[in-house]
């Protein structure tokens, strides 16, 4: 009984030897961190992860190594007038690149007008031939304004979840700095799955069922039945579709912010123990290292919203050329459908209507998978070194 009794004082001081010697080294490295004040390596890799497009956009300073410089950046970035000033900057550039592919789908409509007026005059199996020849010539124009839409959506997405998958290492690092070490874990776990979903569903089927959907909608171009049954299909695949993806990235994100709240909380508790009993067996140096603590947790704390911050409108650059594209696109889609209703082409009037219904959709499925980055990040963000 004796034996086991020494045994277990024995363990019980050298855990504490251990927690002392542990927050002994924390302190150096929190001075260190306050003398020099560099990111960690894995801030280099995600801004290099990030596009030339929505690097050239940050401010100066975003891609130093310096933590001081990247707070400025982030206070720069945020501002409501930069954002807006990149806002019109970018909505210029979308519209002066889409102008000709409105001349050309509403050259394509009077084209198509005047064809079915010159069918008229010829007889009944050769109108037939005019008209199927009209509609597929409007095909092709519909699919090749489609196809560069999809790159670009193409690329989107890839750069987003690459962006996304060099901020996970840099996540965890920043964690473990302030202490959350089970945060660091769980965070980047789940995080991990929100990025295995997001590339199933944005990256491997997003353009597939746009695919399917808009053959549906091709046969609304004809009369009959055939309209009726594609208009029909093509609505409820995208309604199901993006309900689903929505209803899975709610799941996803409150299982992210659940964690990230238990985590934060258990970690702080334990961290609060450690102080309390370095401060309690080492009076004098204990103090010292406490207080030590609690200005290295504010240093983490500003380092980590600040990537936070610089992370979150990095991605938001990344959604808006796209976002911007899919709007204008459909604006231009709603005006060639009102010429070709003007011109009595009620087929062409019916497939640009669908496709409009389409880019809508593109627009749900961009703003959903960047939504759950932004709230994933904005938790990061947010949370409370345990070393504090």
């Amino acid at each position: 009984m004796m034996i086991k009794r020494r045994m277990r004082s024995f363990a019980a001081w050298l855990v504490l030897c251990l927690l002392i010697l542990w927050a002994g080294a924390v302190s150096v490295g929190a001075e260190d961190g306050e003398e020099h004040g560099t990111m960690p390596e894995e801030y280099g890799s995600f801004i290099d992860s990030l596009p030339d497009t929505v690097s050239d956009i940050l401010p100066d300073g975003a891609e130093s190594s310096d933590s001081d410089a990247v707070s400025d950046a982030a206070q720069r970035v945020s501002n409501p007038e930069y954002l807006l000033s990149v806002l019109g900057e970018l909505l210029e550039e979308s519209v002066g690149r889409l102008l000709p592919t409105l001349s050309l789908l509403c050259g394509t409509v009077i084209l198509a007008a005047v064809m079915y007026l010159l069918g008229g005059c010829f007889a009944a199996g050769t109108n037939k031939t005019v008209e199927l020849c009209v509609r597929l010539s409007t095909y092709c124009v519909i699919a090749e304004v489609s196809v560069a839409s999809l790159l670009h959506i193409e690329a989107y997405f890839q750069a987003l979840l690459s962006a996304v998958a060099s901020f996970l290492p840099l996540s965890g690092v920043l964690y473990a700095m302030g202490g959350n070490l089970t945060a660091a874990a769980s965070a980047s776990a789940s995080l991990s799955v929100i990025l295995a979903v997001c590339e199933f569903f944005c990256a491997k089927t997003v353009i597939p069922v746009f695919c399917v959907c808009l053959s549906l909608s091709m046969l609304s171009a004809f009369d009959g039945a055939g309209a009726l049954v594609g208009q029909n299909l093509s609505g409820r695949i995208r309604k199901w579709y993006t309900t689903s993806l929505g209803f899975v990235m709610m799941l996803l994100t409150t299982a992210l912010g659940a964690q990230s709240i238990i985590t934060a909380k258990a970690d702080g508790i334990a961290m609060r123990g450690v102080k309390l009993a370095v401060s309690g067996f080492v009076p004098i140096s204990g103090g010292t290292v406490s207080s030590t603590l609690g200005t290295m947790a504010a240093s983490v704390e500003l380092i980590r919203g600040s990537v936070g911050v610089i992370g979150m409108i990095s991605l938001l650059l990344m959604l808006l050329p796209v976002l911007l594209e899919l709007a204008v696109m459909r604006g231009i889609l709603s005006l060639a459908a009102f010429v070709a209703g003007m011109l009595g082409c009620g087929s062409e009037q019916r497939l640009l209507g669908e496709l409009e219904g389409l880019y809508g959709y593109l627009e749900g499925v961009a703003v959903l998978a960047a939504a759950v980055f932004l709230i994933a990040m904005g938790i990061f963000a947010t949370t409370a070194s345990a070393v504090g």
